[in-house]
């Protein structure tokens, strides 16, 4: 079993302290301000971040917005830390409508994904040629694919599809961007009908629904809950997160808990001159953690949970 990173594949006992979600580099029509646009600024934001505790982080960046392959290689050694990166793509939103990614079929996103995970990733995916020229030297670890609230689209219904297909095939993890996962067990479903299985996904942003009893139901399907609204406000207090992870684990769920931070916008990173910037989650969330269950589950949902969620055999 190995974990893909960018640097190279790894042993899973190698990866260490991971946040398993945070973005590097962003360009999004959804962000428009909101740029994570700056090689230095990203390089010292993340050295802020290994400094407060962290070994390696997952990069949710996927196909068509803003990924920098040479960049983010240079951000790792800038920064010490090892880095698992996305293939896959956004939900739809997060596309202008003449992007090339959303008319892909889905034999076409299977070819992508596949390409990213085993050869490398495009250094130019805006126009996604799959070429020996357009190719980086970094390979993706995992696959995303995204969905709203709303029904999935053809266009997330096809990366669905082919997510699933490709992770069957190779054994590699999912995650799917939620935004209140109100369709998650129809996507789960069909999830497992493409042949993914279960065990290697994480639904993120689950923790924006923080009903312990609805992600007992989720996570009893053997899925990961993606916990990664640490400091932010707008949703909900740390208080009530810090709940809802001590209620999963008294259930009985702290094998299937990660946990990041999403911090993802410029606004919120200290080195653009935001805040809380990516130290928030090692400095002031997992304390409050460790005081309310232990250091032991700590270290299971830091360590040894995104290695078993990350880890295939190739």
């Amino acid at each position: 079993m190995i974990i893909r990173t960018i640097s190279g594949d790894i042993a899973p006992e190698k990866l260490g302290r991971t946040n398993y979600h945070e973005h590097a580099f962003q360009i999004s029509p959804l962000l428009s301000g909101d740029e994570l646009d700056s090689a230095e600024k990203s390089s010292r934001e993340f050295s802020r971040l290994a400094k407060s505790g962290f070994d390696s982080y997952v990069d949710a960046t996927p196909i068509g917005l803003g990924r920098r392959p040479q960049q983010i290689l240079d951000l790792s050694k800038i920064s010490g830390l090892q880095i698992v990166h996305a293939t896959g793509v956004h939900k739809e939103a997060h596309y202008s409508h003449t992007h090339p990614v959303t008319s892909l079929s889905v034999a076409d996103l299977i070819e992508l994904f596949s390409y990213e995970l085993l050869t490398g990733v495009l250094k130019n995916d805006s126009s996604m040629e799959i070429s020996a020229a357009n190719t980086s030297e970094i390979k993706a670890g995992f696959i995303k694919f995204g969905i709203s609230n709303e029904p999935l689209s053809p266009f997330e219904k096809r990366a669905l599809e082919a997510a699933a297909t490709v992770s069957g095939q190779t054994g590699v993890a999912i995650m799917i961007h939620t935004d209140a996962a109100s369709e998650i067990f129809t996507v789960l479903d069909s999830l497992e009908s493409f042949g993914a299985n279960l065990n290697r996904v994480v639904v993120a942003h689950i923790d924006r629904r923080p009903d312990p009893k609805f992600h007992a139901t989720i996570a009893s399907r053997g899925v990961f809950l993606g916990y990664d609204g640490a400091g932010r406000s707008q949703y909900f207090p740390d208080e009530i997160l810090v709940e809802l992870f001590s209620n999963m684990v008294e259930l009985g769920f702290a094998s299937q808990i990660l946990l990041g931070a999403d911090v993802a916008r410029s606004s919120r990173y200290i080195e653009y001159g935001g805040g809380p910037g990516l130290e928030y989650l090692g400095n002031s969330f997992l304390p409050k953690l460790r005081i309310r269950t232990s250091e032991e589950i700590v270290h299971k949902v830091l360590t040894t949970n995104p290695a078993n969620w990350l880890a295939f055999n190739p």
